[in-house]
């Protein structure tokens, strides 16, 4: 099994989870909650160096915006435009995005799309404290997203609420799709008349600016132990608690809803909010620290070598030393080999005269090869041949035998043409005499 920790950063606490992974399977094996102010030092002494990040993020910007049906590779500039255009104090931040469908507005197609920002700033901070005790961050997720991916199976629309510390995160899902996330200011945990008084307005927003009628509320996490209200919400209520009661989870592990949510997220869901630019660093981090290692490792291995190559060159030495010692025929060898040297230095002459004439080409065929060519209307007066160190070169003087200069350029032709096509052949140079007719070609044979 795969073991993985999941880090929620919830207001002034940081849940932890330790998790065993196989497949689907999620068995947690430990929790632990911390101060915010502690997690530096917790960080320090971890030995896990992968963690996946769920984060309440207080600042935010969401909506869902119309845009032109443009190519896929355009929408995000489009989105990051409204972004900045809707949402003044965002000036640097990342976002995550999902397509609604399409609709017609004014006889025009447009794209809807549910976006989600964060300010660059607070992303940053998160992601520094992790690189600042040497820790990766496989993943960030915002935490209404995170636990939504429990849920978003249900087709029909409806309301969630989970709690951080006394504020609570609503946010609409239908056909499992985001509507919108709002965050609520309350005085104590839990569900009091207050709140549900807020849960009924914003039953209302969805119902008449939405458009979109909740069948229900779901509760989420450590919410679902603690319902002090008197007062009825205008829908009915429903608990997540039950589902996860069934797989073994008891009532504290509903305080760590966010971080355990994270372990249920696929790479289809596209909810990370890690910039590219962060990835790259990671990747060039853990290769350096793969070279190091491997750096290590050859040297370790290169020390081993050195030592034996030593070893070994100290009984080849000994060995040589040993021959050395008990061949007393060496100088009558080496005297030996000393005279039969010098005798096939005498044949050495012979034997470059007779390689230098292997290499020169036949002139017989040389010849044999040009009587082929095209002589029509040619008379080729003479032919000289020189032999090189690998090839022969000849010299053709002749004449054209043709009244007209076309008649003249066209035989003329043919017959360099005709020298090109034979094999080993190439023309050096050639000219011709237009007032006498008198051509000379110089070939080199391979």
């Amino acid at each position: 099994m795969r073991k993985a920790v999941a880090v929620s950063f919830e207001g002034e606490n940081v849940r932890v989870v330790y998790a065993s992974l196989k497949k689907k399977d999620i068995e947690v094996d430990d929790v632990l909650t911390l101060r915010d102010e502690q997690f530096d030092e917790f960080l320090e002494k971890e030995k896990t160096k992968e963690f996946i990040v769920v984060c309440d993020f207080k600042s935010f910007y969401q909506d869902i915006i119309s845009i032109p049906p443009v190519k896929n590779r355009y929408i995000k500039k489009l989105i990051e435009a409204e972004i900045r255009k809707r949402a003044a104090d965002f000036k640097e931040f990342y976002f995550i995005h999902f397509l609604h469908g399409e609709k017609i507005v004014e006889n025009k197609r447009v794209k809807e799309i549910f976006v989600f920002a964060v300010k660059k700033e607070d992303l940053d901070s998160i992601i520094s404290r992790f690189i600042n005790k040497g820790k990766f961050i496989k993943a960030i997720y915002p935490n209404v997203f995170s636990i939504a991916g429990l849920v978003q199976s249900i087709e029909e629309p409806f309301l969630c609420i989970a709690e951080i510390g006394i504020n609570k995160n609503l946010f609409l899902l239908n056909n499992g799709l985001m509507q919108f996330v709002r965050d609520i200011h309350s005085f104590e945990k839990g569900l009091n008349d207050l709140d549900i008084q807020n849960i009924n307005m914003t039953i209302n927003y969805c119902r008449q600016t939405m458009r979109i009628n909740p069948s229900f509320i779901m509760l989420m996490g450590g919410i679902c132990n603690n319902y002090s209200a008197t007062a009825p919400p205008s829908i009915p209520v429903v608990s997540l608690a039950p589902v996860f009661l069934q797989s073994r989870i008891n009532n504290t592990i509903l305080d760590f809803i966010f971080p355990i949510s994270a372990f249920f997220i696929t790479r289809d869901k596209e909810i990370n909010l890690l910039t590219r630019e962060y990835k790259n660093f990671c990747q060039i981090r853990l290769f350096l620290r793969s070279s190091n290692i491997l750096f290590l490792t050859l040297s370790i291995i290169g020390i081993f070598y050195a030592g034996f190559v030593a070893k070994s060159s100290i009984e080849s030495r000994s060995q040589l030393n040993s021959l050395r010692m008990n061949s007393s025929d060496v100088e009558g060898i080496l005297s030996s080999y000393e005279n039969k040297k010098t005798e096939i230095a005498g044949y050495k002459p012979f034997i470059t005269s007779l390689n230098n004439a292997a290499l020169t080409p036949d002139i017989q065929r040389f010849l044999s090869l040009l009587s082929g060519i095209r002589t029509d209307n040619i008379r080729i007066d003479s032919i000289s041949i020189t032999t090189g160190e690998s090839s022969l070169k000849g010299e053709l003087k002749g004449m054209v035998k043709s009244e007209g200069y076309a008649s003249m350029q066209m035989h003329y032709q043919q017959l360099i043409d005709s020298i090109s096509s034979l094999k080993g052949f190439s023309i050096k140079r050639h000219n011709i005499e237009l007032k006498e007719r008198a051509f000379q070609i110089e070939v080199e044979y391979r």
